[in-house]
């Protein structure tokens, strides 16, 4: 039977190479295999391979492709590497280097908040790999703690490119619709209005991870997905010393700058984040913390309000205004 037709199971070699040995996790899309690689003395690989309803049909494999090509293009010890392999491969699958730890979200579901060095050390290293996706063209768009691998040796990896797409379009990269939105509590608010958020995106999410390292919580928690998007376009999340007293004010001004909805007080460049996180004696002090904005009942009646009249009123208006031109155009006919 043909090897795409079928679920893959453990002890299963793909394409002659890959010995299918341990399942360490399953998404929505697809299911994560540890693996030996056959034609390199059984070094320890990540095989990737799609659930059977996306292994086929237009847009189904292509979004592994195109992760695939975009982690092929990458090359920095804090981004998570991908075997280049065969094209005639019978089945869609993809291989990454095998990263032993835990991710972030593991980590932070037992200790949190972090210490204030290791939060800045992580979000450093965070800047660093994100400074290098920027550089060859790519905006990762989905940076979450699930998506962050905390190694033994104290560096990190930036993994799964399944949202990511070129920098200088809000398209993806082998055309398809637009980007999807990620995780609700680290989405920047142009994700949110479908603006082209390109790189600023990315340093939005360097900064919600900060956040929640430094305080022990997200910017905006809560259980409600929308309620939770929609609440950092209406307002500023509190500030972070006034949840945890012992981040250090550099640190809060960092996270907070990186936060900011205004894209000319957010970081332009994740470099330039980076150099604040390892010199903190040269942050410049801008008081963000004190002209933070918070989501209020008032702020959520008034979008509330301003979506029913774009959406409920003004159509009902336009169009009887326009009944009411055409009527008098067609009385004054003889």
């Amino acid at each position: 039977m043909h090897e795409g037709l079928v679920l893959v199971t453990l002890g299963q070699t793909l394409g002659d190479r890959f010995l299918l040995v341990e399942q360490i996790g399953q998404g929505g899309m697809s299911t994560v295999f540890k693996a030996q690689d056959l034609e390199n003395e059984g070094a320890a690989v990540v095989v990737k391979i799609p659930l059977p309803i996306f292994s086929s049909g237009v847009g189904s494999w292509s979004i592994f492709q195109r992760e695939e090509e975009i982690g092929l293009k990458l090359d920095h010890p804090f981004v998570l590497k991908f075997l280049p392999l065969r094209s005639e491969k019978r089945r869609g699958y993809v291989v990454t280097e095998y990263v032993p730890g835990m991710t972030l979200s593991d980590r932070l579901r037992h200790e949190r908040p972090l210490s204030g060095p290791e939060a800045l050390r992580i979000a450093s290293q965070l800047c660093a790999a994100i400074d290098h996706l920027h550089g060859r063209g790519f905006v990762h768009y989905d940076l979450k703690p699930a998506n962050v691998m905390l190694c033994p040796d104290g560096s990190i990896r930036l993994i799964d490119f399944g949202l990511a797409h070129a920098a200088t379009t809000s398209r993806f990269v082998l055309g398809g619709p637009p980007p999807a939105i990620g995780s609700s509590d680290y989405v920047a608010p142009e994700q949110i209005k479908r603006r082209r958020g390109r790189k600023s995106v990315d340093i939005y999410g360097v900064g919600a991870l900060l956040y929640e390292m430094l305080t022990g919580r997200a910017p905006f928690p809560g259980d409600d997905p929308f309620v939770v998007a929609s609440a950092r376009i209406l307002g500023d999340p509190p500030a972070p010393r006034a949840v945890n007293p012992y981040v250090s004010p550099e640190a809060e001004e960092i996270a907070l700058r990186a936060l900011s909805r205004d894209l000319n007080q957010r970081y332009h460049s994740a470099l330039a984040m980076k150099r604040d996180l390892e010199h903190l004696d040269q942050v410049e002090m801008s008081g963000l913390c004190d002209r933070l904005q918070p989501v209020t009942r008032v702020r959520r009646v008034m979008r509330l309000a301003r979506y029913v009249m774009l959406v409920g009123v003004v159509p009902v208006v336009t169009q009887v205004v326009l009944f009411i031109l055409l009527w008098r155009h067609f009385a004054r006919r003889p």
